[in-house]
């Protein structure tokens, strides 16, 4: 079994929810429960502009900005993670991102564009 929820202030109900899943567990399984605090996704004006920043970079660089897009996740959201026991590299979504993550991954892509003489506005 496995369940995802977010705990919500404004609806009482969502405590009770939880502490009706955690009763429906068996308790002959081991688990495991990550409890952490909620950090709303990116939001669709942050991923409006992200478009509209790799489509700039895309033209002043002579790509189009899936090209753009591809290359900046390569560069700023690669990490490492093991498969099958092997050390492996993965880049990942953008979609996965929190807010807080999207300024910092947007700055990264805005302070590489200038050392490449771009100027976010003036494409």
């Amino acid at each position: 079994m496995s369940f995802d929820h977010t705990l919500n202030k404004a609806v009482a109900n969502n405590y009770e929810f939880m502490l009706k899943r955690f009763t429906q567990l068996d308790p002959n399984t081991r688990w495991q429960v990550t409890v952490r605090p909620y950090k709303s996704k990116r939001s669709t004006d942050q991923n409006s502009r992200l478009w509209d920043l790799y489509t700039a970079i895309g033209k002043y660089i002579g790509e189009e900005s899936e090209s753009v897009h591809q290359l900046m996740g390569w560069k700023f959201l690669r990490y490492q993670t093991a498969v099958n026991g092997e050390v492996v590299e993965a880049i990942k979504s953008t979609t996965k991102l929190n807010t807080q993550e999207m300024v910092e991954y947007q700055d990264a892509i805005e302070r590489w564009a200038a050392d490449i003489g771009f100027v976010w506005g003036e494409a």
